[in-house]
C-alpha cells in the first residue's frame, strides 16, 4: 500500500514511508511513487548521478501515463520535452547530465529522453533486465551512473560508450537522433507535417479534417483569422486553443465565443472571459455576471481575473468596489497558498493597486519556504521601488520590521 498525504507547499517529496504530494496529478503520484525504488532503494552518491533519480522517475512516471492515455501521450511528452530542453540551448544554458549543477529541466527531462533513447537501443526486453538487476545488485545501497551503464551493457551485450558520450556527457543535444526517435510515433508525423506556414492553401481545411486535435491547435496558433463558426464544434481542446488564439472576435463569431465561457476548462473560461470583455464593452455586466462564482486552479486564475474586470467595469455593481478591491487584495494575506498569493500580486501590479497592508506582504513573501516565491516577492519589490510613492511606503515598512 502506497502511503501519500496532500501537501500545501506544492509539488511533492518523496520518503520511505509516506510522500508529500501538492496535488493528486496521475504524472506527480507517479513520479514519487517511482522514488521508493529509484532515490530510497537506491540512492545516487553524489549529485553528479541525481538523474538516477530524477531522470527514472520522470520516465516511469510517464510509462505509468501512457499506460492510461496511451502511446500518442506518450509521444507527444516526449516531444514537449524535447522544445523545453532546446529553449534551454538556444538560452545557452544547457549542460552535462553528469553535471552537479544541472538544471531540473536537464535531469528531469533529458534524463528520462536518455533513457527513452536506451530502452530503443538495447530493446526492451534487455532495458527492463538492465533496471530489475541494477535494483537488486544495489538495493539500499549508493551508486554511480557507471553502476547502471554496466548493468545495461551486461544484459545487451554492447558497448554503450558512445551512448554515454551522447547523453550523458554532452552538452548539446542530439537533436538528430531526437526527431528521428520522434517520428516513429505516426501521431507525431503529422503533427510534423501540418503546418500552415508551409502550406497556406491547405490551412482551411485541416480544422475540419480528421487530424488530431494537437495538429489543430498548432494550426489555430499559426492562423487564428482563419477560424469559422464550424471549428467550434470540434474538442475542448481545440476550443481551448480558440479562446487562446482569437484575440480579436469577429462579430460573425461572436455567438460561439460566448459558448466558450460554459466550458469545463478554467484556461478556456479565462481567456474567453477577457477577451469578450475587451471586445464587446457594451456586453461587459452580461459577462461578469456569467463567470460570477467561479473560482478556477490553486491560483484562483478565473476569480482573480473577474474581481479585475469588476474593478474596470464602472457600471458593474458601483457599491460593491471596495469590498472587491479589499477581497483582492486579501489574497495577498500569508494564509493563502504562495500560488494563489503570487496571482494576486500580479493583478495589483496591473492595476495598479498596492496599499501598506498588501506591501507587507510582499516584504514577508521574501522568506517564504518556496524558493521559487521568494524570489517572485523580491524582483517585484525591486520593481515597485522604482516608483516614488511605493519607495516611500516600503522604506517606511522596512524601518518598522
Amino acid at each position: 500500500k502506497y502511503g501519500h498525504a496532500q501537501f500545501g507547499w506544492g509539488g511533492g517529496m518523496e520518503h520511505t514511508t509516506v510522500s508529500f504530494m501538492g496535488s493528486f496529478q496521475r504524472s506527480l503520484i507517479a513520479h514519487e511513487l517511482a522514488h521508493q525504488w529509484f532515490g530510497d532503494l537506491v540512492t545516487a552518491k553524489e549529485s553528479k548521478h541525481h538523474w538516477l533519480q530524477e531522470g527514472f522517475a520522470t520516465y516511469y512516471a510517464l510509462l505509468a501515463e501512457s499506460d492510461v492515455f496511451g502511446d500518442a501521450h506518450y509521444y507527444w511528452k516526449l516531444y514537449e520535452y524535447a522544445q523545453q530542453l532546446l529553449e534551454q540551448e538556444k538560452a545557452g544554458e544547457s549542460t552535462s547530465l553528469l553535471d552537479p549543477k544541472s538544471s531540473s529541466l536537464t535531469f528531469y527531462q533529458k534524463g528520462c529522453w536518455a533513457l527513452h533513447v536506451l530502452k530503443e537501443q538495447i530493446g526492451a526486453d534487455a532495458f527492463k533486465d538492465a533496471v530489475k538487476n541494477y535494483l537488486l545488485k544495489y538495493e539500499y545501497k549508493n551508486v554511480e551512473t557507471s553502476n547502471f551503464i554496466k548493468e545495461a551493457e551486461r544484459a545487451s551485450g554492447q558497448d554503450l560508450s558512445t551512448f554515454v558520450a551522447t547523453w550523458l556527457e554532452a552538452v548539446d543535444l542530439p537533436q538528430d537522433v531526437m526527431v528521428k526517435s520522434l517520428k516513429k510515433s505516426e501521431f507525431i508525423e503529422e503533427y510534423l507535417n501540418v503546418d500552415c506556414d508551409s502550406n497556406p492553401s491547405k490551412c482551411q481545411d485541416y480544422l475540419v479534417s480528421d487530424i488530431s486535435d494537437k495538429a489543430k491547435v498548432k494550426i489555430l496558433s499559426q492562423k487564428s483569422y482563419s477560424i469559422k463558426n464550424e471549428d467550434f464544434r470540434n474538442s475542448w481542446e481545440v476550443r481551448q486553443a480558440i479562446a487562446q488564439n482569437l484575440i480579436e472576435i469577429p462579430r460573425g463569431l461572436k455567438e460561439n465565443y460566448e459558448s466558450l465561457l460554459l466550458d469545463k476548462s478554467y484556461i478556456t473560461i479565462e481567456h474567453a472571459l477577457y477577451n469578450l470583455w475587451v471586445n464587446f464593452p457594451e456586453e461587459r455586466v452580461r459577462y461578469l455576471q456569467q463567470a460570477k462564482g467561479i473560482i478556477g486552479f490553486n491560483d484562483y486564475n478565473v476569480k482573480l481575473l473577474w474581481l479585475a474586470l469588476h474593478l474596470n467595469t464602472i457600471e458593474y455593481q458601483p457599491d460593491q468596489k471596495q469590498a472587491v478591491f479589499d477581497e483582492l487584495k486579501g489574497y495577498t494575506s500569508p494564509e493563502y497558498g504562495f500560488e494563489l498569493r503570487m496571482n494576486a500580486f500580479n493583478y495589483l501590479k496591473l492595476i495598479n493597486g498596492f496599499d501598506e497592508d498588501s506591501i507587507q506582504n510582499l516584504i514577508d513573501a521574501k522568506n517564504h519556504h518556496n524558493w521559487r516565491f521568494q524570489q517572485f516577492a523580491k524582483s517585484l519589490l525591486e520593481e515597485l521601488n522604482l516608483d516614488n510613492n511605493y519607495k516611500l511606503i516600503i522604506d517606511k515598512l522596512s524601518k518598522s520590521n
